[in-house]
C-alpha cells in the first residue's frame, strides 16, 4: 500500500566482525592478565590484603601487654581483666566459619569494606570505654566484625594470581598473619608507657580508615 513505509535493510557483519565482538565482550581475568598495569594492581590488591590481616592479627595481642593498665584505670580483678581478651578470641572463632556464608549472601567487597569500618569504629569503643562492660561489649564486636577479614582477604589474593604463583603469594601473604603478634606486643606496650593504654586502641583507627 501507498502508506506502507519501507524499513532499512540490516547489513549482516562478516564473520571476522561478529568473531570481534564476541572476543571484545569477554573480560580477561585479572589473574591472567599480562602487562606492567596488571602486575601493579595484582600487587597493590596483595599489599592490601596483607596490611589487613597484619592489622588483624596485630590487634588480637596488642591489648594482652597493657591489661595491668587497664585493670587499675577500671579497677578490676586480674580475672575480670582477662575478659578483655577471651571475649576478643570466642567471638572471633564463633564468627570466622560464618565467613562463606556472608560472601556468598553480600560480595567479598560490600563485606570486606563493611568489617574494616566496623572495626575500626568497635576499636574507636575500646578506647572510649569508660568500664569493664563497655570494653568487653567493644572487644566482642571487634573480634566478631573482623573474623571474616582473614579467609576474605586470602580467597581475594588466591583468585588475583594464576595458581602458578600462589605458594609465592600465600608466603608473602602469612607475613602479615606471623607478623602482626610479634609487633602487636611491642606496639601496644610501648603505646600504654608513653600515654595511656586506651592509645592501644586509638591507633587502629587510621589504618582502618
Amino acid at each position: 500500500p501507498a502508506s506502507a513505509v519501507a524499513c532499512p535493510t540490516r547489513v549482516p557483519f562478516s564473520a571476522a566482525d561478529e568473531a570481534g565482538r564476541g572476543m571484545s565482550s569477554q573480560a580477561v581475568p585479572l589473574s591472567e592478565a599480562e602487562g606492567a598495569g596488571a602486575a601493579l594492581e595484582r600487587a597493590l590488591i596483595l599489599a592490601t590484603c596483607t596490611a589487613v590481616t597484619f592489622l588483624y592479627a596485630m590487634t588480637v595481642t596488642i591489648a594482652n601487654v597493657s591489661l595491668p593498665q587497664m585493670q587499675g584505670a577500671l579497677s578490676v580483678t586480674p580475672d575480670q581483666i582477662a575478659w578483655v581478651v577471651t571475649s576478643n578470641i570466642v567471638a572471633t572463632a564463633v564468627m570466622t566459619p560464618l565467613a562463606g556464608w556472608l560472601t556468598s549472601r553480600f560480595g567479598r567487597r560490600l563485606l570486606c569494606n563493611a568489617c574494616v569500618l566496623g572495626f575500626g569504629v568497635a576499636s574507636l569503643g575500646c578506647g572510649l570505654a569508660g568500664s569493664l562492660e563497655e570494653l568487653v561489649l567493644f572487644r566482642i564486636l571487634q573480634g566478631a566484625i573482623c573474623a571474616p577479614l582473614v579467609p576474605l582477604s586470602q580467597a581475594i589474593v588466591l583468585d588475583t594470581y594464576a595458581k602458578r604463583q600462589h605458594g609465592v603469594v600465600i608466603a608473602l601473604f602469612g607475613m602479615g598473619s606471623v607478623l602482626g603478634p610479634i609487633v602487636g606486643p611491642m606496639a601496644g606496650g610501648w603505646l600504654a608507657e608513653a600515654y595511656n593504654w586506651r592509645w592501644v586502641f586509638y591507633m587502629i583507627v587510621p589504618f582502618a580508615l
